[in-house]
């Protein structure tokens, strides 16, 4: 899929009816460009406004020093922030797993260029209903996760009631958004920190750190190289323990 065909194609309404998930035609615009369509997509200026006023700020509670998420504001004044909202006719788990898909295509589409590290990609949905935004959202990113991880990319899962906590403050919600979305970038490094989140079961804690190794251990100092190893040792442990129950 081209950024074209997403901006120019209309979106089949017989598709939509049957339960098709598509990107919104003319949806797709960059960051700094996003205030030309906060018209049709009231979402997209609060989620500019979080951006700016919470993700790249520093807070008390997030338990170190720096901006809350520490590579969006060098993504933002590189103009790699792109934003598309996402028709899905049913918010159902299964078009949870489709909106990511798509949105995975899409972000593989638009990072080729020498910005790629850094790129992100925003998918809103219009229309979600608030009540059942986290399901949605929680659910999808759930299924989700370890696929995009096969792929070296990060899935980022944001609603208004999240409870996700920070590493450093795990009592901070840091994916707390005033609108739902699922966030796309590439994997890095720094994804290490991520691997034992509290409600990621032993399987698939032992699936994204493999899928980070192949990714991105190449790239390690020797120090998180062996905290890498160490780290894969303890989830297959778990994992082994919890199989022979």
């Amino acid at each position: 899929m081209t950024t074209a065909a997403i901006s120019e194609t209309a979106v089949p309404e017989a598709a939509v009816a049957a339960g098709a998930v598509s990107a919104v035609p003319g949806s797709l615009v960059r960051a700094g460009d996003s205030a030309t369509a906060f018209g049709r997509y009231p979402q997209y200026r609060d989620g500019m406004r979080w951006l700016e006023q919470f993700i790249t700020q520093p807070h008390p509670d997030l338990g170190r020093q720096g901006a809350v998420c520490p590579r969006l504001a060098p993504a933002l004044r590189a103009d790699a922030v792109w934003l598309v909202a996402i028709a899905v006719p049913h918010f159902t788990r299964g078009n949870a797993v489709e909106a990511g898909r798509l949105l995975m295509r899409v972000f593989e589409d638009l990072a080729t260029g020498p910005h790629r590290a850094i790129t992100a990609l925003l998918g809103f949905f219009p229309g979600l209903p608030a009540e059942q935004a986290a399901e949605f959202i929680d659910d999808g990113h759930r299924l989700l996760r370890a696929e995009f991880a096969e792929q070296g990319l990060m899935l980022g899962e944001f609603h208004a009631s999240s409870t996700v906590g920070g590493v450093h403050n795990r009592a901070f919600p840091v994916m707390r958004c005033p609108t739902p979305m699922f966030a796309v970038r590439v994997m890095t490094p720094h994804d290490l920190l991520f691997a034992d989140q509290p409600d990621t079961p032993p399987a698939g804690q032992v699936a994204f750190l493999r899928a980070y190794q192949r990714h991105v251990g190449s790239r390690l100092s020797p120090a998180s190289r062996n905290e890498l190893r160490a780290r894969l040792v303890r989830a297959g442990q778990a994992l082994h323990s919890g199989d022979s129950l």
